[in-house]
């Protein structure tokens, strides 16, 4: 069966008054254990060792389907960028120098004809923000004032009805001020007012080189690369491609996004975790977040340490 093409699409998300029924949230079942292969593109966000699978948590099929989900979404998101004309400015700029994300969620969310190409990158932003703050290692301690979370975020993984993602933000500037808020779709905490919130200056997980390129990347970014640098042979140019804005990171304004769970069925749903074992997934998440992490990220925010 053919996928339907991006004019199809781009003409049922602007008839749709909500954004949230354009994206694909789960894949076909098939066996990826044959079918794996490694994330082209720049990867250097996502410790390699979360790609594997991570213990207690994401078993590696799972992380392959994860994977797979992250490379159909950047395929739409090239075809969409190829051939809607409303996004030329776009294409040349990601062609020339690089992809800026911000630039992209920022443009594209104001647009009825441009909503295909929000929702692809809102999605593709929020599943690399939720891939980049797993902690691979031994667990870490949850620090205190996160600890009366828990139940929250079991809660809300076991109530609510349908793929969403789940995050842990900074609802002001005390060290106590964190919570636990939802998101549908393709809403997201990572970009607002044109800039970006929360996130590092790092490449979307597998952002391609150009609108076209799409195995050609892996072979330059087979290696951990440098924050803020691509890996592989082109130095100069990724400096340009990975960075999300040229102004810095918004930590002005609240809630702010400290971490989130993909909470999509394609996420989890498999051996280990099953139709309702939503909320054990989310405990088991929250038991493996890099809280180093996100405690440097929280502390930008304001209010103390651990």
């Amino acid at each position: 069966m053919s996928r339907a093409s991006s004019s199809t699409l781009r003409s049922l998300a602007v008839s749709s008054s909500s954004r949230i029924y354009a994206a694909p949230t789960c894949l076909p079942r098939r066996s990826f254990a044959s079918q794996a292969k490694p994330m082209s593109g720049q990867v250097s966000s996502v410790d390699k060792r979360v790609l594997e699978g991570v213990d207690g948590f994401i078993p590696q099929r799972n992380m392959e389907v994860i994977c797979d989900w992250q490379r159909g979404l950047w395929s739409r998101l090239q075809e969409e960028v190829r051939n809607n004309p409303e996004l030329l400015e776009v294409k040349q700029k990601w062609d020339k120098s690089g992809l800026d994300m911000t630039y992209m969620v920022s443009q594209t969310a104001k647009n009825q004809s441009t909503a295909l190409a929000y929702n692809w990158s809102a999605l593709l932003l929020n599943n690399s923000f939720f891939l980049e703050n797993i902690n691979a290692y031994e667990p870490q301690e949850v620090p205190h004032m996160y600890e009366p979370l828990l139940d929250k975020v079991s809660a809300y993984a076991d109530g609510i009805v349908g793929g969403c993602w789940l995050w842990l933000v900074k609802a002001g500037d005390k060290s106590y001020d964190v919570d636990i808020v939802p998101t549908f779709g393709s809403g997201t905490f990572l970009v607002s007012n044109r800039a970006q919130r929360g996130r590092e200056d790092l490449p979307v997980f597998g952002t391609p080189y150009n609108s076209t390129d799409t195995e050609g990347a892996a072979r330059r970014d087979d290696r951990p690369a440098q924050a803020g640098l691509g890996a592989g042979s082109a130095p100069n140019r990724s400096v340009n491609t990975n960075r999300l804005m040229s102004g810095g990171v918004d930590y002005t304004s609240f809630p702010a996004p400290l971490a989130v769970l993909n909470l999509f069925e394609h996420a989890y749903l498999g051996n280990k975790y099953g139709v309702w074992s939503r909320a054990a997934y989310a405990r088991d998440w929250w038991k493996t977040l890099d809280w180093n992490k996100i405690q440097q990220r929280a502390g930008r925010y304001g209010g103390a340490g651990f």
